[in-house]
């Protein structure tokens, strides 16, 4: 029996190992052999703890974490190396490279934590400690690899089953068949839950704890300068640049710095270099539409601080180059020879124009941007005018730029003014002129300020010829990339592109508008007709429906078989989780987003009694579709005068939303019967906008 328990714990610490499989992206077959073999030399170092009784524990573990250390690093072929893994592992990238010494330092804490499983449970007075050190592994991988892809769901079957074995291996006697019979349904109904509503789990609005947070990024990108600061010399040639290479997608734009920070003066990178292997990290939002884009690419002339790319690349033919896990940049690092070519996937993300109108933009965090000048302020004021929704909002401002009414022209002339500070704005709105880095500096601006989170993205417009292309810095553009929930990242272009002024020698071909510039918003040349947004809204909600009744058919028998009993945790996830939303938007950090938090929760509740409205309507449209509802009007008025007058909205005007709402609610509860109520209650629409 003592050595029946120690295989199983260390078993158990082998598992724990292997849950660093998400930080070298997933169980290669590289990856599955080092942990094996530090696994095989911890069980027989635990194997001779049992058969030789009389050796001291202390000479057992030395010899054994001697082993461990051996074979993974003969395992991996890291030699020496071995000692600079666990600094790599904190510092790289995640996926990182499953070779040398990250694989090799991951091995052994897995095969140490093996050993000590097994050792404890070979000699401790409670065997059951056993379990400590692969749960300990467990919790340190799961850290490791918060920013890469989630264990299989597979993997919580074999760990329950580990840990519900230790539990009867390390007691004296059997426990009685009813603790049995208790354990095992716990472990099937946990495995059960795992497999159905862990991949599916909605986000709790942070990201994951991830132990390379305690260590600095050690990269320093090549330029220390603002990219978008090249602008001008790029464009005039003061700095040579030629590319040339191939792409699966034809037409599209070439990106190379995402721009995150702005003080009123300069666009800068904002983000931390760590250094990468080939694959690179994903998109950290799990939705939107993404198509992938191979390229090659060839540095004729000039150098790269950073990788052009069609999108966010997910792999590179160069590794050891600095990646932004944020936004998915690449940087040439200090102590690297930039590349004179290289090959590289890359994902852009898709939407429609009504897939945006409907979408609600994701709120800006971190630290406001500095106050707009006053003429700044009053366009910005004059461009939104009427527009309450989020998403009409940016459309809004979009027109405002590149519509014919706003009489803005796009310069291509040779005298064209660089920056893009708060003093270019001004001049750009006085002078209704300037380059892409005006208006996408601009229209970024904008947006932050309206609450929305937005990013500058500096790039090429390259020159195609069937797959083929040419880029130089003469082709250097800047677009906005918009962050929409349930949509991600969305690339627009508020240059006014059709009404240009302007020209010199040198310039660019422009590319045929049938090209796919990524840009949905194109399409807005006239007003969506009236109730397409609420066709839009449907056919979401059935394809969201239908994605659901997918991935519920590919569960596995057991799974199926254990749905009655997860029926409560199903039925009362959507009220919970509307319940924390309605607390979060009635407790928003400022009084606007309070009164505005109330309105969207009033159209939740006309949403599930089965009026037909969203967010994308005014609020004069919502008060004439459900005009029966006595405090509608007055909500309505609050939201507007919150969301439209000079004066910031007050404690009072916060209290006054609510209270409408509340009435609201209560006349939508009253005119539904109870089983409208209860259907109502268990919606789970008003969560996916």
């Amino acid at each position: 029996m003592r050595l029946f328990r120690v295989l199983v714990a260390v078993s158990l610490g082998a598992l724990g190992g292997f849950a660093f499989g998400p930080a070298f992206g997933g169980m290669s077959g590289a990856f599955a052999v080092a942990v094996a073999v530090a696994w095989g030399a911890a069980a027989l170092a635990g194997v001779a703890a049992v058969a030789l009784p009389r050796t001291p524990p202390t000479v057992v573990a030395v010899v054994g974490a001697v082993a461990v250390a051996s074979a993974a690093t003969v395992a991996t072929g890291s030699g020496v190396g071995l000692v600079h893994g666990p600094w790599q592992l904190l510092t790289g990238a995640v996926p990182a490279e499953p070779t040398g010494p990250p694989l090799a330092a991951a091995a052994v804490v897995a095969g140490w934590s093996a050993l000590a499983a097994g050792l404890l449970a070979a000699y401790a007075a409670r065997p059951l400690s056993a379990a400590l050190p692969p749960l300990a592994c467990l919790v340190l991988a799961l850290a490791l690899g918060a920013a890469g892809p989630p264990l299989p769901a597979w993997y919580a079957l074999p760990l329950v089953a580990l840990l519900v074995t230790l539990l009867v291996a390390g007691r004296a006697e059997p426990p009685p068949p009813g603790v049995l019979a208790g354990g095992a349904l716990t472990a099937v109904v946990a495995v059960a839950a795992a497999a159905l509503l862990g991949p599916g789990a909605p986000s709790l609005g942070r990201p994951p704890a991830d132990v390379r947070g305690l260590v600095a990024a050690p990269v320093l990108p090549r330029s220390g300068v603002s990219p978008l600061q090249q602008y001008l010399a790029l464009r005039d040639g003061s700095r040579v640049l030629r590319l040339t290479g191939t792409s699966s997608r034809p037409g599209t734009l070439l990106r190379m710095a995402t721009l995150t920070r702005f003080d009123g003066v300069y666009w800068t990178v904002g983000g931390d270099f760590r250094r990468a292997g080939k694959k690179l990290p994903a998109a950290r939002e799990p939705y939107g539409r993404r198509v992938t884009v191979a390229q090659q690419v060839r540095v004729d002339a000039g150098e790269l601080d950073w990788l052009v790319t069609a999108g966010r690349p997910t792999e590179v033919s160069r590794p050891g180059l600095g990646v932004d896990e944020a936004t998915g940049d690449v940087a040439v690092p200090d102590d690297t020879a930039p590349p004179a070519a290289y090959s590289a996937s890359s994902t852009i993300t898709e939407a429609t124009l009504d897939e945006i109108l409907v979408a609600d933009p994701v709120p800006v965090a971190g630290s406001p941007l500095p106050a707009l000048p006053p003429q700044v302020r009053a366009f910005l004021d004059r461009a939104v005018a009427g527009q309450p929704a989020a998403s009409d909002q940016i459309l809004a401002l979009y027109r405002a730029f590149t519509g014919k009414a706003g009489g803005f022209r796009y310069d291509q002339s040779a005298e064209a003014a660089g920056g893009h500070g708060y003093f270019r704005i001004q001049r750009l709105l006085t002078d209704k002129r300037g380059t892409s880095e005006q208006y996408a500096s601009a229209f970024a601006a904008l947006v932050r300020h309206l609450g929305y989170d937005a990013r500058v993205v500096m790039g090429l417009r390259p020159r195609y010829d069937g797959d083929a292309f040419v880029a130089e810095g003469r082709d250097v553009d800047a677009w906005v990339e918009v962050h929409f929930a349930d949509l991600g990242w969305i690339g627009v272009d508020p240059s006014p592109r059709a009404n240009p002024i302007g020209t010199r020698p040198d310039a660019p071909r422009t590319i045929s508008r049938s090209a796919p510039l990524d840009d949905p918003l194109q399409e807005a040349e006239q007003p969506p007709p009236p109730g397409e947004p609420e066709v839009a809204v449907d056919d979401r909600e059935e394809s969201s429906a239908n994605r659901r009744a997918g991935r519920t058919g590919t569960a596995t028998p057991l799974v199926l078989g254990l749905v009655a009993a997860l029926v409560v945790l199903l039925v009362a996830a959507a009220p919970t989780a509307k319940a924390v939303r309605r607390l979060r938007r009635r407790h928003a950090p400022s009084d606007r987003l309070a009164v505005i938090g109330a309105w969207r929760e009033t159209l939740d509740r006309l949403q599930e009694a089965g009026v037909r409205v969203g967010p994308a309507q005014t609020t004069g449209e919502v008060v004439r579709i459900a005009g029966s509802l006595g405090g509608l009007p007055a909500l309505a008025a609050t939201v507007d005068r919150a969301a439209y007058a000079p004066e910031e909205p007050g404690p009072a005007m916060r209290a006054d939303a609510w209270a409408a709402a509340a009435r609201v609610h209560g006349q939508v509860r009253s005119s539904m019967p109870l089983t409208r109520r209860l259907r109502a209650l268990l919606d789970p629409r008003p969560l996916r906008r």
